[in-house]
């Protein structure tokens, strides 16, 4: 046995290791920073992006307007195998409820599948006569996965969700599976974009009968399920939102650029419906302070001062201070809105109790996405889904209103007293991760987060600052969030690849593993 001086000996040398390795990972993000404010690597990035861009708009046959999915001849039956390898190990139910199945059509496709299941508590029932817990339809030509009664009785046997939903895909003729849908969690909005759930639905017998649905007790299977014979149509919508009367809305920009600063103003103002209030944090560190605070009166706005780095959280905290009204808008300078609606999306969600924060889809100006929702687990912590794309099939939800577990504080809206009970943007986050920080906060309290498709919102990301991130920030991020980091983020399919370009998941996640280990 170790002595107790040897084993704090070894306490020690533990400590000062980890000092010496944050003390490098220091320099090595210095030494990124001085590389990424290099004038060379600026024009790299432009060109690259703008490379991006193009190529985005061309699918994998070289016709314009498609997507950039990462995507490979063959990947998807890979996939699929690598699935049917994992599926021998499952030990397959034997109990749980009686499914009642209604094959609607004509056709023998649906029925062997039935018949194949390896779960043996079901029937095949007429509409109007099914016995079954859960009721589930499927078209004469469509096809259960062999294994799909036993997934659900699965998920069923620790809860009664009025709705159990699961992924799909196609199947052909010759049994070769194509074209995987796979779905977020339970999202009330999404649905009303999109009819997102699909085919591959199991009711509860009494919502069934009587269409009488309690949406709250939504739940999703993230496992393929249903294999169509050909694709599922999505019907896509477009909600529309009405602000309450006597709406209003404080926006808070931080900025030192005066000329984006009035593009920006001048965009909001055109397009703008709900009463504003604007306030502006001025970031002294040019001569543009007398400049700035007569753009800002010109619109009617009032300037904060303040001097010293860069500090997102703790600028935004001081404008929210100062705010009166009852949401907050956070908006960099470098966001310009195109369409009139935005301002009354963001005030009608943030008007509904169960909603904390609302974010906003944004494109590059080249009509590529910047932002679409972020998604934790993503890159080194958390990233934006389908960055640089214009559109994804692999994950066709994108562009629409859908709840989501984080988003870009380049255009977040919260609530005042939720802001205020939650402290506001963590000052341990000066630069990154402290709009990511935020929205997992208010998901903890038990409200929602939402990223709202308001029409074209232009973002030109970073003109105003030097990207990168820090080692201290990512390090916090990880110790105060590491078991969210670790888990799937359930408005994300994990079977995708924990990556800002869509593809498909070939290997879990390194990072998932590392975090899991801490």
């Amino acid at each position: 046995m170790p002595s107790d001086d040897d084993a704090s000996h070894r306490l020690s040398e533990l400590e000062a290791a980890l000092q010496r390795t944050r003390v490098q990972q220091a320099l090595l993000d210095e030494r990124i920073l001085i590389l990424e404010r290099n004038r060379l690597f600026t024009l790299w990035n432009r060109f690259y992006r703008a490379a991006a861009g193009i190529y985005a708009k061309f699918d994998s046959g070289g016709r314009y307007g498609g997507v950039s999915d990462l995507r490979t001849p063959g990947d998807y039956a890979r996939w699929v195998t690598r699935e049917q390898e994992e599926l021998k190990a499952e030990d397959h139910r034997s109990t749980g409820p009686l499914f009642s199945i209604v094959i609607e059509g004509s056709g023998n496709a649906a029925k062997q599948s039935i018949e194949a299941q390896r779960y043996s508590k079901w029937e095949v029932a007429e509409r109007s006569a099914v016995r079954g817990d859960y009721v589930l339809t499927i078209d004469a030509a469509d096809r259960l996965a062999p294994h799909a009664l036993h997934f659900y009785a699965q998920a069923l046997a620790t809860e009664s969700p009025a709705v159990l939903y699961a992924d799909e895909d196609v199947m052909d003729p010759a049994g070769n599976r194509t074209a995987p849908l796979f779905k977020p969690a339970w999202s009330p909005e999404l649905l009303q974009s999109a009819n997102y759930l699909g085919r591959a639905i199991a009711w509860r017998r009494d919502v069934f009968e009587t269409s009488n649905v309690v949406w709250d007790r939504v739940v999703h299977l993230p496992r393929v399920l249903y294999h169509g014979a050909t694709p599922a149509v999505i019907e896509r919508r477009s909600p529309q939102y009405t602000a309450p009367p006597n709406a209003r809305l404080s926006i808070i920009i931080c900025s030192r650029n005066v000329r984006q600063l009035r593009e920006c103003l001048e965009a909001v103002q055109r397009t703008a419906a709900v009463a504003l209030e604007i306030l502006v944090v001025q970031h002294l560190e040019t001569g543009e302070g007398e400049a700035m605070r007569k753009c800002v009166e010109r619109f009617g706005g009032a300037c904060l001062s303040y001097r010293g780095p860069f500090d997102f959280a703790r600028m935004n905290n001081l404008a929210a201070t100062k705010a009166t009204a009852p949401a907050l808008l956070f908006l960099n300078d470098d966001v310009i809105v195109h369409e009139r609606g935005w301002d009354q999306a963001f005030a009608a969600m943030l008007a509904r109790p169960e909603i904390g924060i609302t974010g906003a889809v944004l494109d590059y100006p080249d009509g590529t996405l910047q932002h679409a929702g972020v998604v934790t687990g993503m890159g080194d912590a958390a990233g934006h889904v389908g960055r640089f794309q214009m559109s994804s099939e692999l994950w066709p939800w994108l562009r629409m209103t859908r709840d989501v577990t984080a988003v870009t504080g380049a255009m977040l809206g919260i609530r005042a007293d939720v802001f205020q009970r939650l402290h506001g943007f963590d000052e341990a986050f000066p630069v990154n991760y402290n709009d990511v920080d935020l929205c997992l906060r208010v998901r903890q309290a038990g409200l929602r987060v939402m990223c709202l498709n308001v029409g074209k919102a232009i973002h030109r990301e970073s003109q105003t600052r030097v990207g990168g991130t820090q080692y201290e920030e990512r390090e916090e991020l990880y110790k105060r969030w590491a078991g969210v980091l670790a888990r799937p983020d359930e408005f994300y399919s994990q079977h995708l690849a924990p990556m800002e370009r869509i593809g498909l998941a070939t290997n879990p996640s390194p990072l998932r593993n590392l975090l899991v280990n801490r």
